[in-house]
């Protein structure tokens, strides 16, 4: 079996209320996470999971649902310098799904495989008028992807050796993970199925934030259940389920690789 190594990559910041990521819970209390990529190595084959916020969605220092935001191509560019490799280099890109901050950058990589689900692709093509009103996907990507090398995927699959994806659909409707072996065991990139830890972990009382620094936070009532959705979930039927099953195929709490969580940004998986 490959195993692989996982590097977080900064690739902006957006300042949110944190019950948009805990519905419910901590009503008003401001938290900063991080926009991130994840890039993955094996010693030959070099992946990319998700591509970053393009920075025009980012107008007078503001993104999603006007919160605080930073990011953009260039904080791409530097994350990959950080990690010591080139956007020529990038072998394969994965989305976790393609909302605008997590595949506005997918021009970076034109020498790349970009791999999606086929749902994903359906959504972007013919949004729901409630994901226009949110401007979750970037139309402008869909002449840019139809001249990159996509492959659109039906379901679960293995990329590589030790490097799979299944569907985790919910907050969107192609929203997939990364089951990714390492020596130390195998880690699930959750994307924004999981934003943060306190999702699927909601007995948690605090969590850590950008700067290090830990944070009081209110855990979940019991009756709520193994998992507390964020307010993007669009369908939530597909989403417990989607949480289920990843906290299923948990070995244990380390291994999670949520989307947003602030407490990974400087960490190194493998």
């Amino acid at each position: 079996m490959s195993q692989w190594v996982i590097r977080p990559l900064v690739f902006g910041t957006i300042e949110v209320k944190k019950e948009q990521l805990t519905t419910g819970l901590d009503v008003g209390v401001p938290i900063t996470v991080p926009y991130l990529g994840f890039y993955l190595t094996d010693g030959r084959n070099k992946v990319l999971c998700d591509t970053g916020i393009n920075a025009k969605y980012i107008v007078d220092g503001k993104a999603w649902a006007g919160n605080p935001a930073a990011g953009g191509q260039e904080w791409v560019l530097k994350a990959l310098a950080a990690a010591e490799v080139g956007p020529d280099e990038i072998d394969v890109v994965i989305y976790s799904h393609l909302h605008n901050d997590h595949a506005g950058n997918c021009h970076l990589f034109p020498r790349a495989r970009h791999v999606f689900q086929d749902a994903e692709w359906k959504d972007l093509l013919d949004p729901l008028p409630s994901m226009v009103i949110r401007g979750d996907f970037d139309q402008s990507l869909i002449p840019e992807m139809k001249n990159l090398d996509c492959q659109r995927l039906v379901g679960d699959g293995e990329l590589f050796a030790g490097l799979s994806i299944i569907l985790t659909p919910g907050h969107t409707a192609g929203s997939q993970c990364l089951l990714v072996s390492t020596r130390r065991g195998v880690y699930i990139i959750a994307g924004d199925t999981i934003h943060v830890l306190p999702i699927a972990f909601p007995s948690m009382t605090e969590m850590t934030l950008l700067d290090g620094k830990k944070m009081k936070i209110t855990p979940a009532p019991k009756h709520w259940g193994a998992a507390v959705p964020s307010s993007l979930v669009y369908n939530h039927y597909a989403w417990y389920r989607s949480v289920y099953r990843i906290q299923a195929l948990l070995t244990g709490p380390e291994y999670l690789v949520p989307g947003h969580e602030p407490s990974i940004v400087d960490k190194v998986f493998g």
